[in-house]
């Protein structure tokens, strides 16, 4: 699997986040919307419709989001891998592209969704 800096299991790295996936109601749809909001920051849409595509349209949505930030961040990988990886590992999957979103933007892989606030 290439391309991504961050391997899926590497989501331990991070545990304040693979929590919040986990454990947090739309916490995934939450990441992949702050996901899109700072890989694409001139699209002004970019975060409600990563919200909305992921938290209505579930796996099917969230496989879209992943598609997309694949493409904003030049990452080279199968679409089979995100279909497969957002199926059955979708906290691995919502952390590790938080993770590599936020090792590219912010030079900080393990910041928390709480801390966000506090460093724009």
């Amino acid at each position: 699997m290439g391309g991504w800096r961050y391997t899926i299991f590497q989501c331990f790295d991070n545990p304040g986040m693979c929590l919040w996936a986990c454990c947090v109601p739309c916490g995934m749809s939450c990441m992949q919307a702050c996901d899109a909001k700072y890989s694409d920051p001139d699209n002004k849409n970019a975060l409600i419709t990563a919200f909305l595509c992921s938290c209505c349209l579930g796996c099917i949505g969230s496989v879209y989001n992943r598609y997309k930030l694949r493409k904003k961040l030049h990452v080279e990988d199968s679409i089979l891998y995100d279909i497969l990886f957002w199926c059955c590992c979708p906290c691995c999957s919502a952390t590790q592209e938080w993770m590599t979103v936020f090792s590219e933007k912010k030079a900080n892989q393990k910041v928390t969704i709480w801390e966000l606030k506090n460093q724009a």
